[in-house]
């Protein structure tokens, strides 16, 4: 029995050293050695609780479709479902699929909505979508929440 409760907290030793590590790796920008030690504790942990920073990981190195991935299972997590709603907006918004990028940010903006980086970005993809003004409506909205928010000339020149 004491043999088996060392291995298991060596295990989970391990565990939290590759969080660790993956988390000094993330803040430094240095997301490929990040995503190495997160998936080494993934494999070790029957319950991976990191699935947004390895997402968010995965997004920083272009790997859009794996970060997708991985934020579905983070919002089964316990962190902040608006951050996960934009992250996973702007990773399906950069392998061009606006409308679910644009599903993403409305459920971002339902859990957060005087954010104006998504209202920002929501109106970005709008007006991709040709939503322009909605897209515009938007821009104004952050624009009304923080005077200094968006360029005005954007405004002008897309909005009038």
């Amino acid at each position: 029995m004491k043999i088996f409760f060392i291995i298991s907290l060596m295990i989970n030793m391990e565990s939290f050293y590759n969080f660790k590590r993956g988390i000094k790796y993330y803040k430094i920008g240095d997301y490929k050695k990040a995503i190495k030690f997160f998936l080494e504790e993934k494999k070790n942990k029957k319950k991976f609780k990191n699935y947004f920073y390895l997402g968010h990981s995965y997004s920083f190195v272009n790997n859009n479709e794996s970060a997708i991935e991985m934020y579905e299972k983070a919002l089964l997590g316990k962190f902040k479902k608006s951050v996960i709603y934009f992250e996973m907006g702007m990773s399906y918004f950069l392998i061009n699929k606006s409308e679910k990028a644009l599903q993403n940010m409305n459920l971002a903006i339902k859990n957060d909505p005087k954010n104006i980086s998504y209202l920002i970005n929501r109106g970005s993809i709008k007006y991709d979508l040709g939503l322009i003004e909605s897209a515009c409506n938007d821009w104004a909205k952050a624009k009304i929440l923080k005077n200094n928010s968006i360029d005005l000339e954007l405004i002008n020149i897309n909005c009038n």
